[in-house]
């Protein structure tokens, strides 16, 4: 039986995503986790073991894995079928536009032929040549699947071909990765090595090193190629290891964030089980149209809570890994505090989960940037002027006033729950200045100056950002005057407090900023 220990955090991504690999050994029972066939596979606290049988068929496991995951094979061919059943004279040129965008476009000519001139104008034409790209995508479909493998698996591994940083190996990949790896894993071909794993203990294979290259978000090399061909690293690696980090693809969970891929891996030091749990917890959670991080927070705090492991919490991380950033990997401490946990309980933060906002022409998720602010503890009236900022402008979403409003008063939550912080102003409070700042919208719409609102808006903005309260009073006092009212009471009462001045001054301006009728509590 082969030991394998919980070491760095890509190494236990490898681990995750060899069981997840490996599935078929393991079940859910309880909610534990028990293996199938301990001669085969057997959990403990801090390792895995199991009996080199398991790589029977390992490749083979390891391609469908990836395939179903992320292949795009199924749903081109689907897609291509769905376009002969309906094609017509009257789409025949979106149609054709809609081909040549396909994520196939790059495979070679031979097996995956262009459309010719003649099919963008002729029905007959185009229907004869799409139905003999779907000919050929069904006779190939073992090719299409490596292919679509190999591309998917040289994203994450960084380099173009996943088996080896030569463009040479296009056809038989999977075979080829079968006699690499698998087969060898079975006869243990390393025996009289000299040299021993960088890793663990084991004899390293011949001609495969480690280096931090070996992924473009693990380590600071941007040439980072293929561990296990060519690679001149200086640190040997054995087989078994070698495979553990060639299956961390499968621990990640894949979510679109901001109109990206990004990839997360939940970390932690307590026990493989625990480890294996979490992470199946935020796949099931994230993968839900309407999950979000602030869900699997919240879930696993409660479930730490049920067994009294406080220490659970204490030992958890969640790694974010984003392709097209050569930055290293973001970290989330799940480092939370009772206050912060029960916040985060109590906040009902999935509302926020389907806003966005621009700025400096940069579409923003909000609920990340909420997440983000909590875990790190640098929720603040910020957050808020980028949003008032972007209303301004025009350009801010789907982020209404009533969503800003909604998160002023999460804020002051946030800072006397968590922060200790005690605001000389309530909710009702709030509400009641905001819908003051529409009362003087609509005045000034009435005296003929609602082109003077944005201006007044802007300067009120810049006092709220600096901080300078006499300016923001002398504003305001000069705006009522012209309406001929009486400014707020509740102005008076926060002068000297700065938090709550923020969250009265904010509320106050998105309120003046408000297009909305009705007051949304």
């Amino acid at each position: 039986m082969e030991r394998v220990y919980l070491s760095d955090w890509l190494y236990n991504a490898g681990i995750i995503g060899f069981l997840k690999i490996n599935s078929h050994l393991w079940k859910i029972e309880n909610e534990n986790i028990v293996s199938l066939d301990e001669n085969i596979l057997k959990f403990a606290d801090n390792y895995i073991e199991f009996d080199r049988k398991i790589f029977e068929g390992f490749s083979e496991r390891h391609f469908n894995y990836a395939f179903n995951l992320y292949g795009r094979y199924d749903k081109t061919l689907q897609s291509f079928k769905d376009m002969l059943k309906t094609v017509n004279q009257e789409n025949l040129k979106d149609y054709n536009s809609r081909f040549s965008n396909n994520l196939f476009k790059k495979l070679k000519e031979e097996y995956y032929p262009k459309l010719s001139k003649e099919a963008s104008k002729d029905l007959e034409v185009f229907k004869q040549e799409l139905s003999k790209i779907i000919s050929i995508l069904e006779e190939n479909r073992q090719e299409f699947l490596e292919n679509d493998v190999k591309i998917y698996l040289g994203k994450i591994y960084g380099q173009k071909s996943f088996l080896q940083k030569q463009k040479t190996v296009n056809k038989d990949i999977l075979a080829k990765f079968k006699a690499d790896f698998e087969d060898k894993l079975l006869t243990s071909s390393n025996k009289t090595s000299k040299l021993k794993c960088v890793i663990c203990d084991r004899k390293a294979k011949d001609k495969a090193f480690f280096d931090t290259g070996l992924s473009p978000f693990y380590g600071l090399n941007d040439d980072a190629e293929n561990f296990i061909y060519n690679f001149k690293g200086s640190h040997p690696i054995c087989e078994i290891c070698e495979i553990i980090y060639f299956s961390y693809f499968a621990g990640f969970t894949k979510i679109n964030k901001s109109g990206k891929e990004v990839y997360y891996f939940v970390n932690s030091d307590t026990d493989v089980i625990t480890l294996l749990k979490e992470n199946l917890l935020l796949e099931k959670i994230l993968k839900d149209e309407n999950g979000d991080l602030s869900e699997f927070f919240t879930e696993l705090f409660i479930n730490a809570e049920k067994k009294k492991a406080d220490y659970t919490l204490q030992n958890t991380n969640i790694i974010e890994i984003d392709l097209s950033n050569k930055s290293m990997p973001r970290i989330y401490s799940m480092n939370l505090s009772k206050d912060k946990a029960q916040f985060i309980n109590s906040s009902n933060l999935k509302r926020f989960s389907k806003l966005y906002y621009e700025l400096n022409n940069t579409s923003k998720t909000l609920i990340y940037e909420l997440i983000d602010n909590i875990l790190e503890n640098k929720l603040s009236h910020e957050l808020i002027y980028r949003l008032l900022k972007s209303l301004l402008s025009g350009k801010n979403g789907n982020v209404r006033n009533s969503h800003i409003q909604q998160l002023i008063i999460l804020i002051k939550t946030f800072f006397n729950t968590v922060g200790g912080i005690e605001m000389d102003v309530n909710d009702k409070e709030l509400w009641f200045i905001y819908k003051k700042g529409q009362e003087l919208s609509k005045s000034l719409k009435e005296a003929g100056a609602e082109n003077k609102i944005s201006s007044i808006a802007y300067k009120l903005l810049n006092c709220l950002r600096v901080a300078d309260k006499n300016q923001f009073m002398n504003i305001l006092l000069r705006t009522y005057m012209a309406v001929d009212e009486e400014i707020p009471s509740t102005f008076v009462k926060v002068m000297q407090d700065d938090n709550s001045f923020f969250a009265v001054g904010y509320s106050f301006l998105n309120g003046l900023l408000s297009s909305e009728n009705k007051l949304e509590v």
